[in-house]
């Protein structure tokens, strides 16, 4: 069972699929990104399977890793919040 910070990462508790990547710096690596993994696939099209098993796994740390610091980071907030309060005893 979850605990109740990772629900509301996982978007169970609010939705974290609202995130909008319009802006000009995300266009601007996402456009980096997919044009240096097209050359790479079009100049060695046979590590095509090891290419994708590689992003799979990369994936795959990214959100254990955005999991974690967001939990940290939730928990520094409340350490904050509870900083303030015992402060205003």
């Amino acid at each position: 069972m979850k605990n109740i910070i990772e629900e509301m990462y996982d978007g169970d508790l609010f939705p974290i699929g609202t995130y909008n990547h319009s802006s000009k710096e995300y266009k601007k690596a996402m456009d980096e990104l997919v044009a240096a993994e097209s050359k790479l696939l079009a100049s060695y099209p046979q590590i095509r399977e090891l290419f994708n098993r590689y992003q799979s796994a990369q994936i795959e740390i990214i959100s254990i890793n955005n999991r974690q610091e967001f939990v940290n980071g939730f928990r520094i907030g409340a350490k904050i919040a509870l900083e303030i309060i015992d402060t205003i005893e």
